[in-house]
């Protein structure tokens, strides 16, 4: 009885979630591109800052999901990390290349739209490999529609782009370091060897 209880307490398989260091090395990047935002407030006056930093940080986003794609190769999750990691450099690189003020704020909104419904489909199509995309990809909903409200003002798309890295690097944090993966990796680990 106390087996059964135990496996539908059990709703995330830990083989499916990505490595700690993974979301450890994401959440750090955003983090420190939600602070880096934060303290250089009197510099967002200046378009060629801003647009630097959030080029640089959407490339930082996409080779960590590019290096989760590799590590995963193979298993459950490996095409959606890919994805999420081409869609963060495919950002970079249009902004990089069409720096107007304009498509700042439409790069900004359509990377994080395309962003959380990856997050969202990762979710539903390889259920337990993503335990962050629920949180992660209503924060980057909410950053498209910000952005696209306030695509006027640079200075607010900018303070909203660090507000969702704050965020997202915390929850991405928080999930690094559940400690509920380790228990539910020994209570699988016990569960195989009792059946066996």
């Amino acid at each position: 009885m106390s087996q059964t209880a135990g496996s539908a307490r059990r709703t995330v398989d830990p083989a499916l979630l990505p490595p700690r260091w993974v979301q450890a090395v994401r959440s750090i990047v955003l983090i420190v591109v939600g602070f880096l935002i934060t303290f250089t407030a009197t510099f967002h006056e200046q378009f060629g800052f801003d647009l630097a930093v959030v080029v640089g940080s959407l490339a930082a986003i996409g080779l960590v999901h590019v290096l989760e794609s590799w590590y995963r190769r193979g298993r459950s999750g490996a095409a959606i990390a890919l994805a999420l990691g081409i869609v963060a450099l495919v950002a970079a690189v249009v902004l990089a290349t069409f720096s107007s003020e304009i498509a700042f704020a439409v790069t900004i909104a359509a990377w994080a739209l395309a962003s959380a419904l990856l997050e969202f489909i990762g979710m539903v199509v390889a259920p337990g490999s993503r335990q962050d995309a629920p949180l992660v990809g209503a924060a980057g909903v909410l950053l498209a529609l910000a952005v696209l409200l306030s695509r006027a003002d640079l200075v607010a798309v900018i303070g909203f782009f660090g507000a969702y890295a704050v965020i997202a690097g915390v929850f991405l944090g928080i999930a690094a370091f559940d400690t509920r993966r380790t228990t539910e990796a020994e209570d699988a680990t016990l569960g195989t060897a009792a059946n066996a």
